[in-house]
């Protein structure tokens, strides 16, 4: 983490000291760019910048992260959690894919667009398919294994603050500093079956309801309902959080 804030101090200091003539002589108005973070987790987004004026652009982005997908952060999560076995089982098993859709109005402060540092207020939309292993272990001390699937959609909206340098003619680099996002309320419900469920007593269904509906997410409420072998889980929340720290490599004509 330390390595990776000074490697984005590092690229501050170069553009807030590259000449700002630069920018003023650039006759390209179209940016192409690539997403490098988030290749790292297995997710790809293009992006396409429009320069409107001296002080602003419009930008559309689209994100996909392929199928069988592996939960991000995957091995920060197991430090965390990994003490829990079946917390640990989730994330281990845990697979997704999803597709998302971003339109932004970049504001360059110092009129020399599309360099420089920018204000973006954006919305975007995503799609998403999960599935992981709800695993619980019943009075009879035998592993239950429930696989579950699951999909969602949301949209928000939100503001971004970043920086933009373009190297000569046609080489950049944008740098997504922070850019929390909030939007409409998120309804997915977890379906699957527990082959293993005629084994359960009754005192061990209401404790798996319960365990279900006691799961603590922020901002979200989740109720469930057996009827075995279905188990059935609802996620209730709004649709939130942060684009933070992206690098991308950027190509302008």
């Amino acid at each position: 983490m330390k390595n990776q804030s000074f490697f984005l101090l590092t690229l501050l200091l170069i553009g807030l000291y590259l000449p700002s003539t630069q920018a003023q002589v650039l006759t390209n108005r179209t940016v192409v760019k690539l997403n490098l973070s988030g290749v790292v987790i297995n997710s790809y987004t293009l992006q396409v910048e429009r320069v409107l004026n001296r002080h602003s652009s419009i930008t559309l982005s689209g994100s996909y992260t392929p199928n069988n997908t592996p939960v991000p952060f995957k091995d920060a999560l197991l430090n965390q959690y990994g003490d829990n076995q079946d917390a640990k089982r989730a994330i281990e098993t845990t697979l997704f894919n999803k597709k998302i859709g971003t339109l932004e109005y970049r504001f360059y402060l110092a009129g020399h667009a599309p360099t420089g540092w920018y204000l973006a207020p954006f919305v975007r939309y995503a799609s998403m398919d999960i599935s992981n292993d709800y695993t619980y272990t019943p009075s009879d001390g035998i592993l239950h294994h429930a696989h579950l699937n699951a999909s969602f959609s949301g949209g928000g909206a939100g503001v971004l603050l970043g920086y933009q340098w373009l190297f000569g003619k046609h080489i950049g680099l944008d740098l997504w500093l922070l850019g929390p996002f909030y939007g409409t309320q998120v309804k997915s419900t977890f379906t699957g079956e527990d082959p293993l469920w005629p084994s359960l007593k009754p005192a061990d269904i209401i404790k798996l309801k319960n365990d279900i509906d006691n799961t603590k997410l922020p901002l979200y409420t989740v109720q469930s309902s057996l009827n075995l072998p279905t188990i059935t889980a609802t996620l209730n929340g709004p649709y939130y959080g942060v684009r933070a720290f992206g690098l991308a490599f950027a190509y302008s004509f």
